[in-house]
């Protein structure tokens, strides 16, 4: 056993376990395999921005690369530098048996036993400095062998629950996905329960970076808001008992590497990185970790806080002037509805000293101007200074976060009278049978909402009428309002309403959002074709589909996808759990 040789390092730094991070802060960082290396170097630089958390840790085979033998080096360095630089490693753990000849990211089914010794020696030997342990890292997604089911990730967790209690009874145990599939998780969840160890979890971790990617998009925050309470939800029916499990975010960052014009890439990377952390906490989320901190060297670059030379991006003075703004512990005091027709966005903080309101307005909608009855002070990302602004004042609300603080007393009252309130955004449609997007009309809409880029032009036609104008074999993504759709198995009719404009072929399939249990990808062709006639004027397609789960996975519900097609108009696009006639 290799051990006798990192005593010395090992009790060092146990007499340095003098500071512990307090994890109550939501402020965290993630790291790549590669980045773990070069912690000391990184630590210090985000500590002083006030980043208390690092997700990192060894994958087993280099911790005990043969049964019973113990390298602690890699592992001991992580933990050594997180204490000297006031960090606290909330551990991802993973790695194939071994001692086996499986693959790389293969689930230990094969060794539950060794799985579970490893798990807990790891606990036992950091229990005074590492609290949360987070079971694999994207399991249902490319680290996976594709052959491990939710089922199988469940065993695996619990396994490793029992292995960690029996270490250290308080230390905290997270089950994860890639991407928001909530399915992965209940099934998991569910799974356990069947097996005879129901609840064998302390928390939940998501990565949802395709939600993310939506975000700064028409109407792309809705699906992201609703994250905790469709998570909320599913545990009340899969395990009460943790209906109020903490839900982390481990995982979230935006790439700007491939981007031909770098200082507007990185603004809108910084813009992003103030709103997904805003709006992470107005749900409830506990601790958010951007991914990454330092561009690694033989990684892609591009998502750091730092460049591989050291120097900052912008997301580094966003996560700077959000840290100093609401401080170290913001108190989330509730949300307003801003502008004309409320479409903008406001949450409210107790900040470091005083009430903050950070806002934006909706994308695509036409910059807005605030006043306030009060004297406050306005932060901007574009240059960081904080500027006095005289009560009666307007200030240009744009796609830019503004942090607005000494936040009015007559106006922090409404926004906490509506903290347990859904949020507005969108509309309600929890009691609807049916919900829609008029793609021709002036008209916001019905809840439905286009997904991905929207640089569609509007067609009109003699008749007055109007649609979208769809390229030739263009797909078409929409997501639906989470008040309406459901993330368990569920029954619905869509219909779509298209005109031609060229003469050919004009047909296209519906692809649709499924649950998911083996990682793969998470939506399915429903095998009905659409081919729309000869004849002019609108026409109308209907699908069923029987076994949705619309949780937004990939940042959709549905998918029209057009083969060999021309050109064609799409007027309408309905989803209901009703047959429309």
């Amino acid at each position: 056993m290799k051990t006798s040789c990192f005593l010395v390092t090992f009790c060092s730094l146990s007499a340095a376990m003098l500071y512990a991070a307090d994890i109550s802060s939501p402020w965290g960082v993630a790291t790549s395999a590669s980045g773990m290396g070069s912690a000391g170097e990184w630590m210090p630089r985000l500590h002083e921005i006030g980043i208390g958390t690092g997700r990192a840790f060894p994958e087993w085979p280099s911790i005990e690369p043969r049964q019973g033998e113990w390298h602690w080096d890699r592992a001991d360095a992580l933990v050594h530098a997180a204490t000297a630089n006031h960090f606290e490693v909330t551990a991802v753990m993973m790695g194939k048996v071994p001692w086996s000849s499986e693959k790389g990211h293969t689930f230990p089914m094969s060794d539950l036993a060794g799985w579970s010794e490893f798990f807990g020696q790891c606990v036992a030997r950091y229990k005074d400095r590492i609290h949360y342990w987070e079971v694999w890292n994207e399991g249902n997604g490319g680290f996976n062998d594709g052959h491990h089911t939710a089922a199988d990730y469940g065993r695996l967790a619990a396994a490793a629950y029992a292995a960690a209690k029996k270490a250290d009874p308080t230390t905290q145990v997270g089950l994860t996905t890639a991407s928001f599939d909530p399915a992965y998780l209940e099934h998991a969840i569910l799974a356990q329960k069947e097996a005879g160890t129901p609840g064998q979890f302390d928390y939940l971790c998501i990565h949802p970076y395709e939600l993310a990617d939506g975000i700064g998009r028409p109407n792309g925050e809705i699906p992201y808001l609703w994250m905790t309470h469709l998570l909320r939800d599913e545990l009340k029916e899969s395990a009460p008992d943790k209906a109020n499990a903490d839900i982390w975010i481990t995982e979230i960052g935006r790439n700007v590497a491939h981007r031909k014009d770098q200082s507007v890439a990185e603004h809108e990377a910084a813009t992003t990185l103030v709103k997904l952390y805003v709006m992470a906490l107005a749900q409830g989320i506990h601790h958010v970790q951007w991914f990454e901190a330092q561009d690694p060297v033989g990684e892609e670059p591009g998502f750091g806080l730092l460049k591989r030379d050291g120097t900052t991006r912008a997301t580094y003075q966003a996560y700077q002037t959000m840290i100093a703004t609401l401080g170290p512990k913001p108190k989330y005091l509730g949300w307003v509805a801003l502008g004309e027709d409320g479409r903008g966005y406001g949450f409210v903080f107790q900040g470091r000293e005083t009430p903050v309101l950070v806002a934006w307005k909706a994308a695509g909608d036409p910059d807005q101007q605030l006043t306030f009855p009060a004297n406050v002070q306005v932060r901007a990302l574009s240059d960081y200074a904080s500027k006095a602004l005289e009560g009666g004042d307007a200030i240009t609300l744009g796609d830019e976060p503004v942090f607005v603080s000494n936040y009015p007393a007559s106006l922090t009252g409404p926004a906490e009278a509506s903290r347990e309130e859904p949020f507005p955004w969108g509309g309600d449609f929890s009691k609807a049978h049916t919900v829609s997007v008029d793609l021709g009309a002036a008209v916001p809409s019905a809840g439905v909402f286009q997904a991905g880029p929207q640089t569609n032009a509007i067609q009109t036609f003699a008749d007055g009428t109007r649609g979208l104008l769809v390229g030739a074999n263009q797909g078409m993504r929409f997501h639906v309002h989470p008040s309406f759709a459901s993330i368990h198995q569920r029954e619905y009719y869509v219909r779509v309403t298209v005109r031609r404009v060229a003469p050919g072929n004009v047909g296209m399939n519906l692809h649709y959002e499924v649950a998911d249990s083996h990682g793969g990808s998470p939506y399915h062709n429903v095998g009905t074709w659409f081919s729309v006639k000869d004849s002019e004027g609108w026409q109308t397609f209907t699908w069923h589909v029987k076994d949705a789960c619309f949780a937004k996975m990939w940042g959709y519900d549905i998918a029209l996808v057009p083969e060999q097609s021309q050109p064609f108009v799409l007027g309408k696009v309905e989803v209901s759990t009703e047959l429309l006639r």
